[in-house]
């Protein structure tokens, strides 16, 4: 199998586990098949297959580990996937809620910032409980020299 066919074959085996393709990974098909191949394996041990913890438990623990890098883009990704696993709303908040304490305040607030945001998102809004509430949106900026909000 040629490399470029060998690298599309593992991407899409990837996009299916988990329903979406980080678009480094492309990338990294192109560069290192052969690190692809091993990362996608890792990835299948760690977070696809069947052990105590159940997927949706562990994709918690994912999310919360994305949040302390702050990775906005990639913590989308889990926290949707999270949410088309089952996981509640209050579930993911607890989750950053935890590793706030080890890990510190901005893993706490990439993470909400994170969640309100896919919680927007038509997909999920209106799902698991109540959609992003006015205490989520971010305050509309006034307008310098002015007492009312830009518009």
């Amino acid at each position: 199998m040629k490399r470029n066919a060998r690298a599309e074959a593992i991407v899409r085996k990837g996009e299916k586990r988990r329903g979406f393709v980080p678009y480094w990974l492309r990338f990294m098909g192109e560069v290192d098949v052969d690190f692809l191949e091993a990362y996608e394996r890792i990835y299948e041990l760690t977070a696809v297959r069947e052990r105590a913890l159940p997927q949706k438990t562990r994709e918690l623990i994912v999310c919360a580990a994305c949040a302390t890098g702050g990775y906005q883009a990639g913590l989308k990704e889990h926290v949707r996937r999270a949410l088309r696993l089952g996981n509640t709303r209050t579930e993911i908040t607890e989750a950053f809620q935890s590793a706030y304490f080890h890990t510190g305040a901005l893993t706490l607030v990439h993470g909400m910032i994170a969640l309100i945001d896919v919680l927007k998102e038509p997909e999920f809004a209106g799902k698991n409980g109540k959609t992003a509430t006015r205490a989520s949106r971010p305050p509309k900026r006034r307008a310098r020299g002015s007492a009312k909000p830009r518009t």
